[in-house]
Order: structure tokens, then C-alpha cells, then sequence
């Protein structure tokens, strides 16, 4: 028995997209599983079909509110702050979904996030022994750690520094 056969598969290939109906049920397909920004929706879609058929299905979705940018806005400042992530961050994950920052900020708003207190949970889930103030070194490490996550400088300075003295 031998189980070493060379067999030559091609990679996947999506069919293309021809009609309306093949445009509106990948759509949906994509839709049902979670939201998308019109920017990752166009992006997964338009090499399998024309871009203004695209369009006009994408519209009439936008519509009736099948596809809302500022629904996907509102689950992602949820789900971001939820993994500890900062402003910073978020305002960078939203731009390379292809959202606006106002749409963002409005969304950031609605929500009332204390940064302070969610960069020293992060903080916390991270780094658990507390900090050898004479060890320099540790806490540039710390600091590093909370500003690439997104805080701002304050945000993190205060998680480290002072929020253990309240």
C-alpha cells in the first residue's frame, strides 16, 4: 500500500458571479455569518463579478438594511475593546475595514468607554506581579506593550504608574 501519490489539485476557484441572483445569494451568504464593511464586501466579491452589478445589489442591500456600515462600526468598537485594544488601534482596524473615523467616533460615543480603566484591565491580564519601580527596563516593556495595543501615552502611564495607588 502506498499512500506517498502525487496528486495534482488545483487550488479552489470560486465560480463567477453572472447574474443578480448569484451576486445576491453570495451576498447573503456572506452577510448571515456576520457583518462586513461595503469596503470587505467589495473586496471579496469583486473578482467573481462585475463591479456595477456589484453595486446595484449592494445597494438595494444597504437598503433594506441587510449591510449597515454603522451596525459593523458599532460590533467592532464592541468586539476591539472587548480584547483590551485602545482608540489607537481600533481607529486603525476601522480605517483598513474601510470606515470613516467620524463613523467610528459616533460609534466609540455611543458605547462611553473609559480608556483609562480598560488599558489598566489590559495591563493587568498581562502583566500580573507588580512593578519593580527601580527596574527601568520592565517598565519600558510595559509601557511598549500598552501603546502598541492602541492606549495613548497617558492611558498607559496611568495603568502602570497610578491606577494601583487608588
Amino acid at each position: 500500500m502506498t499512500f506517498n501519490k502525487k496528486v495534482d489539485k488545483k487550488p479552489y476557484q470560486p465560480k463567477p458571479l453572472e447574474n443578480e441572483s448569484d451576486v445576491r445569494n453570495a451576498l447573503l451568504n456572506l452577510l448571515s455569518r456576520r457583518d462586513y464593511s461595503v469596503k470587505e464586501l467589495t473586496e471579496k466579491l469583486s473578482p467573481r463579478c462585475d463591479e456595477a452589478l456589484l453595486y446595484k445589489v449592494l445597494d438595494a442591500f444597504i437598503e433594506a438594511g441587510y449591510q449597515s456600515d454603522e451596525r459593523f462600526a458599532g460590533a467592532l468598537v464592541r468586539n476591539r475593546t472587548s480584547q483590551g485594544y485602545g482608540k489607537m488601534r481600533l481607529l486603525q482596524d476601522a480605517r483598513r475595514k474601510g470606515l470613516p473615523d467620524l463613523l467610528v467616533q459616533s460609534a466609540i460615543q455611543s458605547e462611553d468607554i473609559d480608556w483609562f480603566a480598560l488599558a489598566h484591565q489590559a495591563y493587568q491580564k498581562k502583566f500580573r506581579e507588580p512593578l519593580d519601580k527601580s527596574d527601568r527596563k520592565s517598565a519600558d516593556k510595559r509601557m511598549r506593550y500598552l501603546v502598541q495595543r492602541g492606549f495613548s501615552f497617558e492611558e498607559a502611564k496611568f495603568a502602570i504608574y497610578e491606577a494601583d495607588e487608588l
